[in-house]
């Protein structure tokens, strides 16, 4: 049976490479939003008008984490008036510190950009709070990204190169492993005559040959790298 020959980039994908790559854009993203909250607040400190408000509404609710729990979350609203208008509204999260010295119609102090006052916030520290750690955390996501996605690279490089100058072996697939919840996909286990044995990536299961058939491998006669199954790779 002839298989599709796979690009560099199809097979980084196979690979689930791109889990590497979101991690490098989820990076920049937090990195990019905290910074953009830095300079908000840079901003409103150095060229923000100061003016006294009216709390309007609190609210404090959970938010779930990543690692599937929650934590508190604190957000007024609030009115003020500028020169232009009487009636600007705005609504902030904020700390927990701050949010509980304010009440309920109580004044509030808000700092607006005259050039916009849609523009506008109660707590400066809270923009500013955590800016170091924040950026430290998307400093190592973006850096695990590019060791993982690098990882990929050199990985479909190397199957690559089997394909074209690897020595080829016949191998017996000796059962399927399922993955997953859903269990319709998973990869088939190999064995070589001469004790070499191997995997093949993730697929459909309806994708992969049935257990007991012979397939093809393309290995490294010096035993240096890992060994692919041709329908991984693509046929000769």
């Amino acid at each position: 049976m002839s298989y599709q020959k796979r690009s560099l980039a199809s097979m980084v994908w196979r690979q689930q490479g791109w889990a590497f790559a979101l991690l490098v854009i989820a990076g920049l993203g937090l990195g990019a939003f905290k910074i953009s909250d830095y300079q908000t607040a840079s901003q409103f400190a150095e060229d923000g008008v100061e003016v006294v408000g009216e709390v309007t509404h609190m609210t404090d609710y959970s938010s779930r984490t990543g690692s599937g729990g929650s934590s508190k979350k604190f957000r007024v609203s609030y009115t003020f008036a500028t020169p232009e208008d009487p009636y600007n509204n705005g609504i902030q999260d904020v700390s927990e510190r701050f949010y509980e010295a304010q009440t309920d119609g109580g004044p509030i102090t808000v700092w607006y950009l005259p050039t916009d006052p849609t523009s506008n916030a109660v707590d400066l520290d809270k923009l500013s709070s955590g800016f170091g750690l924040t950026l430290a955390i998307a400093a190592g996501v973006i850096i695990a990204g590019m060791i993982g996605l690098n990882f990929s690279l050199a990985r479909a490089r190397a199957c690559i190169k089997l394909r074209e100058t690897g020595e080829t072996l016949v191998a017996t697939i000796t059962h399927h492993v399922t993955e997953g919840k859903k269990k319709l996909k998973g990869h088939f286990q190999w064995h070589a005559a001469d004790g070499r044995e191997g995997r093949s990536l993730t697929a459909p299961l309806a994708d992969l040959p049935p257990v007991g058939s012979s397939v093809t491998i393309f290995a490294d006669p010096a035993r240096r790298l890992k060994p692919v199954w041709e329908g991984d790779i693509g046929s000769r």
